[in-house]
This record gives C-alpha cells, sequence and structure tokens, in this order.
C-alpha cells in the first residue's frame, strides 16, 4: 500500500516595528539614534528611514538640505518627519547655494509615498542667480498619500532682477505619468518669499485628489495659492492639469507683485504692475475653492487659463469671503484674445466687500476673454464706494467675436450694494464686440443691466444687514455675518439644495429656514446652531425635532437645549434636578437659551401642572432654582421650555 504523506506549511508574515529616531544639531551620526543619542544630519538618517518609521527633530539649525528620493511608507505605516514635541526645529539654507539644473528645494520629496513632513520651519534659502530656482518645499514626481503638514516656509528669496527668474515657497510638480494623489498640505504659513514669476504654494502637472487647506499665505510678491494646467509638466497634455481637489479654509492676503522685478518693481520700493492674485485657478479642472478669505491681495480670486488651447473649468468657487483687494475680487477669463476659456464654473454664495481699493475701474466682478457657461448666484457684492461698480466686462483687441460677452453666462439672486442710490451702480459689458473697445458699454441701475445681461432678474440693491453695519479697513471675519433682520437672510435662489457636505464660510450648514441666504454667512438662531453643531440639521427633523430623545436619557432636545446638554451624549448631571435641604425641596435648573420661555410647575397628582408658586432664585452665574417646603405630602416638580 502507498501511502501519501503531505506536509503544511504555514509562512507566517514576520511583522515589522516601526521605530522612533531622534536628530539634534549637537548629536553624533555615530550614535544609536534614539533620544539620548541622536543622530546629526539628514544624509546619515533618511537612508535608514523605512516604512512606520518617525525621524524627530529636536531644536536647533540643521544647515542642510533634506533629501528623499524614492523613499515609501504605507496608508497605515507613513514615514514621518517631524519637529520633536514642544521643539521647533528650523531647516535653515543660509549657509548653502542653490544648486542649478531646475527647481531645487530645501526640503525635497520625489517618487515617495505616504511620507509626512510636520511643524518644520524651512527658511533662509536664497539666490540672485536667475538661471537657479529656489524652493522652500519641492514634491516632485509621482508619490500617493503625502502630506506637509503644520509646517512654516519662510525666506526663499530668488533675489534676481532679471524677469524670467523663479522660485518657490512649497512646489508641488507631478511629472510623471503616475499622478501625485491624495495629497494633503494642511495649516501650513507661507510667508515673506521672492518667488520671480512663479508662486508661493502651487500644484502643476499631474496632480489629483488633493487637499489645500487651512494655509496662512501671505506677504509675497507673487501669486499665493495657484493650480495649474497646460503648462507641458507632466508627460501628456490630458494629464497635465492639477484637478479633482479642494483648496479650503486658507488665509491669504498681502500677494503684491508691485514689489517684485519681473513685473517692473522694486523689492522695497514697489512700484511694478500689480497683478498677482490670491488664489489663482490656471487651467485646472473639478476643484472646490471654498471658506477661504483673501484681503490685501492684487486680485482675490482669479480662474483663467494662460494656455490659448487650454481651459479653466468645473470649479466650484462658493463661500469666500475677499474684502480690500487692490483690484477685482474676483477676476476671470483670459487677460487678452489669446488666452484660453473659463467655462462651467460656478460662483456662488461669496461675499464681495470694498475690493478694488486701488481704484482700477475693474469692478468687483472682473470678466475678460472667453468665458461660457458660468454661473453667477447668491453672491452678496457691495462695491467701492468710490468706482460704485459691480461687474465690469471691458475688453480691447482681437475680433468682435472674441470681444462679445461669451454665451450662457447666467447672473441671478444676488444682492448688490454700496452707499448712494441704485441708480449710481454701475455695471459694465460688451454685448456685441462690435466697434472694438468703443464697443464697451456701462449700465447704471439693475434694470439696464438685466436687459444687458440678459439675466440676474432675481436680484437686488439693497444693504445686506451686516453684524457690524460697515466694516472698516482691518475687520475681523465675524463682522461680515448677517444679522436676524439682514435683507440677505433667506434670499437665495429657492431651487438651490446644498450637498450635505457643503458649509458655509463659518462651517455651519449652508442652508436653514428651508434656504440658503445670499453671501458666504448662513444666520441661525441659537437653536438651529445648536441643532446644527449635534445633527447638521438646523431645521430639525429626526433625530433633531425638539422632542426627539437621540441619547435615550429621558430628557427631550428642546430641554436639553435650554440646559447646554449634548443631546448624542447621556450628561443627565446637567438636566434639571431637585435635592432634599432640611425642610424644603430645592428644585434647580439653568437657562442657557435666553430667547426660550421658561416655567417651573408643580403637581399633587400627575394630572394638573400649574406654574409653581415659590419664588424663583439665582446666583447670578446662571444657576436658578424653586425651594417648595417639604410639609403637606408628595409633590412633583418639572421645568416647561417652549419657544
Amino acid at each position: 500500500m502507498l501511502f501519501r504523506v503531505s506536509t503544511l506549511i504555514t509562512l507566517l508574515a514576520v511583522p515589522s516595528f516601526a521605530a522612533d529616531y531622534h536628530l539634534s544639531p549637537t548629536g553624533s551620526n555615530a550614535g544609536a539614534g534614539s533620544a539620548e543619542q541622536p543622530w546629526k544630519t539628514f544624509a546619515h538618517a533618511v537612508p535608514l528611514l523605512s516604512a512606520g518609521d518617525t525621524l524627530h527633530l529636536h531644536a536647533g539649525t540643521y544647515p542642510e538640505r533634506l533629501v528623499l528620493s524614492g523613499k515609501s511608507g504605507t496608508a497605515e505605516a507613513p514615514i514621518v518627519i517631524r519637529a520633536a514635541e514642544n521643539e521647533a526645529p528650523a531647516i535653515d539654507g543660509s549657509a548653502l547655494t542653490v544648486p542649478a539644473g531646475g527647481r531645487v528645494g530645501l526640503v525635497v520629496v520625489e517618487n515617495c509615498n505616504h511620507v509626512h513632513l510636520r511643524g518644520l520651519e524651512v527658511r533662509n534659502y536664497k539666490t540672485t542667480n536667475a538661471a537657479r530656482t529656489p524652493a522652500g518645499i519641492q514634491i516632485e514626481g509621482s508619490g500617493s498619500g503625502l502630506k506637509v503638514l503644520d509646517c512654516k516656509v519662510h525666506n526663499i528669496w530668488q533675489s534676481s532682477t532679471a524677469e524670467e527668474s523663479n522660485g518657490f515657497g512649497i512646489c508641488v510638480y507631478g511629472t510623471s505619468t503616475t499622478p501625485i494623489t491624495g495629497l494633503v498640505v494642511d495649516g501650513n504659513e507661507v510667508h515673506h518669499l521672492r518667488t520671480g514669476q512663479s508662486e508661493s504654494l502651487v500644484l502643476n502637472g499631474n496632480v489629483t485628489n488633493f487637499t489645500v487647506s487651512r494655509n496662512h499665505v501671505h506677504d509675497c510678491n507673487n501669486i499665493g495659492i495657484d493650480l495649474i494646467g497646460y503648462e507641458g509638466s507632466a508627460p501628456t497634455t490630458a494629464l497635465d492639469r492639477a484637478r479633482d481637489g479642494v483648496v479650503r479654509e486658507n488665509l491669504v492676503h498681502g500677494i503684491d507683485s508691485a514689489f517684485n522685478p519681473g513685473y517692473g518693481g522694486n523689492f522695497t520700493t514697489g512700484g511694478g504692475d500689480q497683478s498677482a492674485a490670491g488664489i489663482y485657478i490656471d487651467g485646472g479642472t473639478n476643484i472646490t475653492v471654498e471658506r477661504n478669505r483673501v484681503y490685501g491681495c492684487n486680485f482675490g480670486i482669479e480662474l483663467a487659463s494662460e494656455a490659448a488651447a487650454g481651459s479653466t473649468d468645473h470649479i466650484r468657487l462658493r463661500n469666500n469671503l475677499l474684502h480690500h483687494n487692490h483690484a477685482a475680487g474676483i477676476i476671470m477669463g483670459g487677460y487678452d484674445h489669446e488666452r484660453g476659456t473659463t467655462r462651467n464654473c460656478e460662483v456662488r454664495n461669496n461675499t464681495l466687500y470694498r475690493n478694488d481699493t486701488a481704484k482700477t475701474f475693474g469692478g468687483q466682478i472682473t470678466l475678460q476673454f472667453y468665458l461660457e457657461d458660468n454661473t453667477f448666484k447668491n453672491n452678496i457684492v457691495w462695491a467701492n464706494e468710490e468706482t460704485k461698480q459691480m461687474v465690469v466686462h471691458y475688453v480691447k483687441g482681437g475680433t468682435a467675436t472674441e470681444r462679445a460677452f461669451g454665451p450662457r453666462n447666467v447672473f441671478d439672486y444676488n444682492l448688490y450694494f454700496c452707499g448712494g442710490n441704485e441708480s449710481g451702480i454701475e455695471f459694465g459689458l460688451n454685448p456685441t464686440g462690435n466697434g472694438a473697445d468703443q464697443g464697451n458699454k456701462s449700465y447704471n441701475g439693475l434694470a439696464a443691466w438685466r436687459t444687458a445681461v440678459g439675466s440676474d432678474a432675481n436680484s437686488v440693491f439693497s444693504n445686506p444687514g451686516f453684524a457690524v453695519a460697515v466694516p472698516g479697513v482691518n475687520p475681523a471675519a465675524a463682522d461680515f455675518k448677517i444679522t436676524a433682520s439682514s435683507f440677505a437672510k433667506d434670499r437665495g435662489d429657492p431651487a438651490f439644495i446644498p450637498a450635505a457636505e457643503e458649509k458655509d464660510f463659518f462651517n455651519a450648514s449652508r442652508r436653514a429656514n428651508g434656504r440658503v441666504d445670499i453671501g458666504a454667512h448662513e444666520f441661525m438662531t441659537g437653536l438651529q446652531a445648536w441643532r446644527d453643531t449635534h445633527f447638521s440639521l438646523p431645521d430639525g427633523g429626526p433625530p433633531a425635532g425638539n422632542d426627539d430623545d437621540p441619547d435615550a436619557d429621558g430628557v427631550r432636545n428642546l430641554v436639553e437645549y435650554s440646559q447646554g446638554m449634548n443631546p448624542v451624549l447621556p450628561d443627565l448631571h446637567l438636566s434639571p434636578a431637585g435635592e432634599a435641604a432640611g425642610s424644603i425641596f430645592r428644585f434647580r435648573y439653568r437657562k442657557q437659551a435666553p430667547e426660550l420661555a421658561y416655567q417651573v410647575q408643580s403637581s399633587v397628582d400627575l394630572g394638573a401642572w400649574p406654574a409653581a408658586i415659590p419664588p424663583e432664585q439665582s446666583d447670578g452665574s446662571g444657576s436658578y432654582w424653586r425651594d417648595f417646603p417639604m410639609a403637606g405630602g408628595s409633590r412633583f416638580v418639572r421645568l416647561a421650555v417652549s419657544q
């Protein structure tokens, strides 16, 4: 008889253990890389990093480039290079010469996956050589899951006075057929840069599914945040566009190309052409630009394409606050008849306030060449009091067809305002393109504008009613909230239903009272805001209704709101309660929502509930109580709350 003997061998994966390594300017590469024996240089440490490892940079100055090439972590186990807890390391290029050969970063992440940079200061990388291009943080090639978080990038200077010189704060270039995808650039401060013809924070080429959020970009001499296409960065035209991303909650100010020799200016005295936008979508597609605040820049936000055959399209520009920029708050289209098209963009629920401080006479919204199928709705547009210009489309050059206002651009449900009367406000349009620049026509008042543009029928001229009636030159963002009596309240497009994830400028739900407000802020009552905080349902509905009890603690939502309770967590210690105190029964409660009506009621049989007789007492700090005598049999006490 033949027996078959089988041997089963099970191969078990050997777990890899993530390591914590340490680096210090006073360390030694002969050490163990521990907190007690930190290494000294990036050149020694970086080759030793593997998936899951964290390199902690301790306080001090690192006079060395940090270069990662072909390094990869995983989504579960990234490679992290970060500032040590509560320490402030600085990667400083003061003693370095910017190498020749195109973009060169002080920090470089090239063809890497799942590498995170956190809390690093990158500074003082400078050149006067126009042939060299310094960058603070450079991400290049391809890669997935890359993150730049809470870093500070400043004093990266291209100080050549030659027109064609370049420099960057943070630059991301997708140069491969494999994209840079899943990129997150969040919480960084990028400031005091000299970038020549280039940008402070840029995504260029084959970059997709990105998030650029909560960055503070300021005091730079060219564009603040830029999303670019059609510059030949990627191998094919189809891939050569920043796309499918989000630009959210960034603060951008002090962007001024007047101090850039590339625009005819001087680094210290200015005098150059002012043409830099705080946020610029130049050839990008399918990008949401929301909840950003841009002020004190040459332009607020620009949607255009500098490539003749390219376009900027499918951009959702919504819920942004744009004020006191030198020229227009929003500018769209090619600046001459040889530039690309801006099409299928939605400009909605933005607040524009007293832009065009330099009196360029470009209005709050400047429209240029090649605009098709764009929508402008639910915006507050408060003009500069001197120019009184709202929307301006004045063009020169090209053919009559090129000069004419593009097809199917729709305006509606906007709120226009400035000091004076409606008859004094001005709109500009070249409706037919005929007569060269003589075809440009101005229209005073809404009626004339509606006829010229063929839309805007439901728009109005009215004071929007901000929290601060007339915000000053240095306003807080909250100054632009609307009030309960605001004309903008519940006046937006009644057919508009926002997506669940859309929020207003202040991160609240975009629609309350069944209708969106005009502008970047959605007004809510205290109860609506409470519902929105806990349920994202400002108008109620299960489980946010007044009588719902989603945490099953026996306290209904309206009472929970009145007591400052959390409706999704059991917190009965905050609910109304009674206690015996000698010969009295003390019933305690709070009045956290002063707009509600409060009544303490008592009953002896749970049938009738008359108002309580004992007087209300308070400690003056938000606590209230009523004292009931213990004699006389059983007594029940409750708090009734109503709107």
